[in-house]
């Protein structure tokens, strides 16, 4: 299992990842941005998955980032 971050576009899209992780058995918590990232709504979802695109509607997906011991890679970046 793999350890990713996923930032949002707005609150509703972090709190709607939370609740389809919890419904898929996907270890997840909401947590504020680490200061290294940038997010326009201030809260990412912390989630262990075998990969970063778990198999679920995701809304207002700003970016995801792998976490590795020493920081975090950019896997995915919405850009408008």
């Amino acid at each position: 299992m793999i350890k990713f971050i996923a930032t949002f576009h707005s609150q509703y899209g972090a709190v709607q990842f939370l609740k389809n992780s919890k419904k898929n058995n996907i270890e997840c918590k909401l947590a504020p941005v680490p200061r290294t990232l940038s997010s326009s709504c201030g809260t990412c979802a912390h989630y262990i998955h075998t990969q970063w695109n778990p198999d679920f509607e995701i809304v207002d997906l700003e970016a995801v980032y792998k976490v590795n011991d020493g920081g975090y890679e950019l896997l995915f970046s919405f850009d408008d």
